[in-house]
């Protein structure tokens, strides 16, 4: 049986989020720039990026899995649909679709390697992940691909209304996975093995299956946030992903998902990728050294962690029956 003594970390973001709103008040007390409307705009393009970074990792967690390849992912779908616009003048569908199509298959591939070799997903997207960066690099020669088409730069920087268009991206994304893990077979499957791979194999359920559909949801978002970086910065460049994979874990376990796997907060990746993007933001504005900004990360991480070590407050139960699609365990339930 799945366990169900597990800590409740799906709701530790929440005491995080007063902390934000509290530091985010002092940044614009500090800086008049930060409550601007255009600053706000900056704040959510980030963490629109920054969601889908941590989305592609919670597929791979969930199952108890680990992936060190969604940075070297993005780059690579990034180059790939960048090669394709550029070079060979294709279509911007059909190359958006290849690039996503290339991320899927990047991560049945580790799915597939980690299910047939019995080697754990860490050691095999060490592996993967540098394989899929020199293939990057290899193909621009370092050099990043320009002249993307108008329409994908215009999404990349342009809005909605007040909103930054790539937001949709993430919203939508964030829609598809509560369903997934709240009531289809498939996600309470990937719950399942989290919380219990024993169980769930005695239950009759497919450990191979299980963990292609992880790895492969995995690569098919990183994939998307190679495409999204790239309208971001207009350009493909094969450096793109480097950076993503401490703020892969960050957001996860900022958000409540556990590492252990079993237990997924859909709505905590958004909470959390607002967080380090309103922080991010709020520390360079106040001309703080970016590296204090990864040292930041590693702190929330610690601080997450020591939270989730405590009981869930009546807050946060009364959020678990409001939102019960969008932060999904394996406890008491069955696939």
């Amino acid at each position: 049986m799945p366990r169900s003594d597990a800590p409740a970390t799906t709701r530790s973001w929440v005491p995080l989020l007063a902390m934000a709103a509290v530091a985010s008040a002092g940044f614009a007390l500090v800086n008049a720039q930060f409550a601007t409307s255009f600053n706000l705009y900056v704040i959510l393009s980030s963490a629109a990026l920054l969601s889908l970074i941590g989305f592609s990792q919670l597929t791979v967690l969930a199952v108890g899995e680990f992936s060190l390849a969604v940075g070297s992912i993005g780059s690579l779908v990034g180059v790939a649909t960048g090669y394709l616009l550029v070079t060979r003048s294709v279509p911007l569908a059909p190359a958006i679709g290849f690039g996503l199509g290339l991320g899927l298959l990047c991560g049945v591939t580790n799915g597939a390697l980690v299910a047939v070799s019995g080697v754990g997903g860490f050691v095999v997207t060490l592996a993967t992940g540098g394989a899929f960066a020199g293939i990057a690099l290899a193909v621009t020669e370092t050099v990043p691909y320009t002249g993307l088409p108008n329409l994908l730069n215009d999404f990349g920087t342009g809005r909605l209304g007040p909103l930054p268009a790539v937001l949709a991206v993430s919203l939508g994304v964030a829609l598809w996975l509560g369903v997934l893990y709240g009531w289809r077979r498939t996600g309470r499957t990937m719950l399942a093995f989290g919380g219990n791979p024993e169980a769930a194999r005695l239950s009759g359920l497919s450990r191979r299956t299980t963990l292609l559909w992880a790895h492969g949801l995995s690569g098919l978002l990183a994939g998307a946030a190679g495409i999204v970086a790239m309208a971001q910065l207009h350009e493909a460049n094969p450096n793109a992903g480097s950076g993503w994979l401490l703020q892969s874990f960050t957001i996860p376990i900022v958000g409540g998902t556990l590492l252990t796997g079993g237990e997924v907060s859909v709505v905590g990746i958004l909470v959390a990728s607002l967080i380090l993007a309103t922080i991010s933001d709020g520390l360079i504005l106040v001309n703080v050294d970016a590296i204090c900004v990864t040292l930041v990360q590693g702190v929330l991480v610690f601080v997450v962690v020591s939270l989730g070590r405590s009981r869930e407050g009546s807050f946060g139960r009364w959020l678990r029956n409001a939102l019960p699609f969008m932060s999904a365990s394996a406890m008491g339930s069955q696939p």
